[in-house]
């Protein structure tokens, strides 16, 4: 096949030179095969091979490396069937990206590529792999946040009855994947891991989010990054999040919502489900903006004043180990501002958390803040039991506290009880990510989500090395 494969390469054009056309199936090569070894972009012959296949065909990558040095959109699929067996590696060129990546809209973000249609399968069993180089990309980005052109590893668009199964991200370049306008997208059995191998954290790693999409579903995940493992975003329906593993993330929330008041944010029919969170700075948690815009907030962007309303969401069967704030309900994510930190009319309600157990690192199990404007009716705590990591070890530990706000029949018995201890009275400005217990918190809450210097060798931001902060490494 090889030889044969450069003989055709030899008498077509460089646009299709390896891709092997055979009937409805498309064979893609590298181009490396025939520039020994030496890396040329293969995104020419990759897009020729969705054009020639893409409608009741098969696009299949083989077990080689793909250099990816251009944008892709792979959109308006039919009946089309993606398989890698090898490795797509994007480029470092970090002014190209910058100035090419193609929006999505969704909070000035951009992608890589843009991936869907209907009746669509992407197959990596267990060994195609993304691999985003971000490492150029985290010590460019030094930290800050949501960076314009950064671009979105992997973004499925305009999708229905699309199933992606068996893919690895390796050192994404910013969010893992992002679902938008899709319907039945159903990812299985992920493996994704980006970490920094210096001081430059890597910053908005999210594993997935959601935004205006219905009937998605994720299961069998394991993710390493340094944001949201599987985020929900606005106008999201029936979402399905099982059997999932996130080291050192930012948990499992709903939002951010309510940052554009132009456009309302609607989440309901919510499920995550038998997951594990090791070392992340939250847990099972909602985020919404405050009811007023502010034109700078510490995530980068300016936002607030969005409408819309959360519901049905349910958090079950979560194992937490070391996680700095396990449950937390936020109507002010980004402001912190205490003055604005109470308008949000952004509707929060009917939410459960049900067997959530484990280990907090500091003393605060639960944070519930609602707008005073909204009260949340329908929250519930079912079988929550979470302790001090200390406590765990039979080291002295402060008392676990749960501390609300504005729930509607926060003090009532009976039938209409809420199962949530209400130890003190959660503020409007707490931070989202916590560094100190609540006896330190009430006395100085700090404003900032940047990580203090002297904070920084936990396991929560361990730093390049984790063993020598103490941390388990995760069980790769």
């Amino acid at each position: 096949m090889l030889s044969n494969l450069v003989l055709f390469a030899s008498v077509a054009s460089s646009a299709t030179a390896y891709v092997v056309n055979n009937g409805t199936t498309c064979y893609v090569y590298p181009e490396s095969l025939t520039h020994f070894g030496q890396p040329v972009d293969d995104t020419p012959s990759i897009l020729h091979a969705f054009e020639l296949c893409g409608t009741n065909g098969s696009v299949i990558l083989q077990n080689y490396t793909y250099n990816i040095n251009q944008v892709m959109n792979t959109t308006g699929l039919v009946n089309c069937d993606v398989e890698l067996h090898g490795e797509m590696r994007w480029s470092d060129n970090i002014p190209y990206w910058l100035g090419h990546s193609y929006s999505v809209t969704y909070a000035n973000l951009s992608t890589a590529w843009f991936f869907g249609g209907e009746n669509v399968t992407f197959k990596g069993f267990g060994k195609g792999q993304f691999y985003g180089n971000g490492q150029a990309w985290y010590d460019e980005n030094r930290n800050n946040s949501n960076q314009p052109g950064r671009p979105i590893g992997f973004t499925i668009l305009n999708a229905k009855n699309l199933w992606m199964d068996g893919v690895s991200w390796r050192q994404a370049q910013f969010w893992h994947s992002f679902v938008s306008h899709s319907q039945n997208v159903t990812m299985s059995n992920i493996y994704m891991n980006s970490t920094s191998n210096n001081t430059w954290f890597t910053v908005n790693t999210d594993g997935t989010d959601t935004w205006n999409s219905r009937d998605v579903f994720f299961y069998n995940w394991t993710v390493e990054g340094g944001d949201d493992c599987i985020a929900i975003k606005g106008n999201s329906t029936n979402i399905v999040s099982r059997n999932v593993t996130c080291y050192r993330t930012h948990g499992m929330p709903i939002g951010s919502v309510g940052q554009d008041p132009t456009h309302p944010d609607f989440v309901r029919d919510i499920v995550y489900e038998d997951v594990h969170l090791i070392n992340s700075t939250n847990g099972a948690w909602i985020k919404a903006w405050q009811g007023r815009a502010t034109d700078i907030t510490n995530n980068g962007q300016a936002g607030g004043g969005g409408g819309g309303s959360i519901t049905n969401v349910t958090y079950r069967n979560f194992r937490i180990e070391n996680v700095g704030q396990p449950i937390s309900v936020t109507q002010c994510v980004y402001g912190h501002d205490p003055s604005v930190c109470d308008t949000s009319k952004l509707q929060i309600s009917n939410i459960t958390w049900e067997n959530i157990t484990g280990t907090s690192h500091f003393d605060v199990a639960s944070i519930i803040h609602c707008s005073p404007l909204v009260p949340c009716p329908g929250l519930k705590f079912i079988d929550v039991n979470i302790t001090t990591v200390n406590a765990s070890l039979g080291r002295p530990s402060l008392p676990q506290v749960n501390l609300c706000a504005n729930m509607v029949d926060q003090n009532a018995t009976g039938e209409d009880a809420t199962g949530i201890p209400c130890h003190g009275f959660a503020p409007n400005d707490m931070p989202n990510v916590l560094y100190r217990n609540w006896p330190e918190l009430l006395s100085e809450v700090i404003l900032s989500v940047t990580v203090p210097e002297a904070q920084r060798d936990n396991c929560l931001h361990p730093g390049p090395d984790a063993a020598a902060a103490g941390c388990a490494p995760p069980p790769w």
